[in-house]
């Protein structure tokens, strides 16, 4: 099985940096990749309060080969990470930037871990479960349902599945944060057989009582449209320095078995490095 790419740059795609910005680098080492090298980074301009529009590919710092970054595990734990390797360039889609390392401690660092240089200091957060009540739960399984039918809509008849099965929901919220996260495994019924590999990924405002965001996703699929399907799973949720917006770390699947991570904003449930 190939995969398209485990884990890919992304940069924000605006105009220049106000000088005084400063460049924040954010990035993700995975002992699990898939592809040669583990470690990819996402280059965005911080200016501690929230993210500046802006191209920042020239303000960004080029990782280099033996620095040593703080990072933080998908437990919460802190952890370093070691840039054992720089590819200048890579020769194909199947190659991360990056090959690194954990430098050891006096704990076992659970992956993926997000490691950053300082520019603003980087807050891990614990997140916690969230009971939703009966009304959001008939919200929540409307739209899953919804989200769906749309992406089996856009499929070949032949490739249809006969009926979709809902798991048990997980939510998990944040202090501080309104909103709410939540994963929702499915799995989809051909026959007899079962396939259970999709998901349902939400952000739902329990105090407005609505979802903001909602994704249906499966790591096999066609069309390829990932504004339509996408698996998002929340590893680590964080703040970046006086920016009072949660932020988190996902891993993502997409159609045709693109596998990689994206940096989220949870109040919106949408991308801020990474896919949009």
């Amino acid at each position: 099985m190939k995969f398209r790419s485990l884990l890919r740059m992304a940069l924000l795609p605006l105009a220049a940096c106000a000088p005084a910005a400063p460049a924040g680098v954010l990035g993700v080492y995975d002992p699990d990749s898939f592809v040669e090298g583990n470690a990819e980074r996402f280059a965005g301009c911080h200016d501690g309060r929230r993210f500046v529009a802006g191209d920042c590919t020239g303000l960004a710092d080029t990782l280099v080969a033996g620095e040593e970054l703080p990072g933080v595990d998908s437990a919460g734990g802190s952890a370093r990470v070691r840039v054992a390797q720089v590819r200048p360039t890579r020769a194909d889609q199947y190659e991360a930037a990056y090959l690194a390392e954990l430098v050891p401690s006096g704990h076992a660092s659970r992956g993926p871990v997000l490691f950053w240089r300082p520019g603003p200091p980087l807050h891990a957060l614990a997140a916690a479960p969230v009971v939703l009540d009966s009304g959001a739960m008939v919200l929540l399984r409307a739209e899953a349902l919804r989200l769906y039918e749309a992406a089996e809509q856009r499929r070949a008849a032949g490739d249809r599945a006969e009926a979709v099965e809902l798991g048990t929901p997980v939510a998990l919220g944040v202090e501080g944060e309104a909103s709410v996260v939540v994963q929702w495994p499915a799995q989809l019924a051909y026959g007899t057989e079962r396939d259970g590999r999709a998901s349902l990924f939400f952000v739902y405002d329990p105090v407005q009582r609505r979802v903001v965001r909602g994704l249906f996703g499966h790591p096999e699929w066609a069309p390829v449209d990932p504004a339509l399907v996408r698996a998002v799973q929340p590893v680590t949720f964080f703040r970046l320095g006086t920016d009072p917006a949660v932020y988190f770390l996902a891993r993502e699947a997409g159609p045709w078995e693109h596998i990689g991570f994206g940096i989220y904003k949870m109040s919106s449930g949408r991308a801020v490095l990474g896919v949009p």
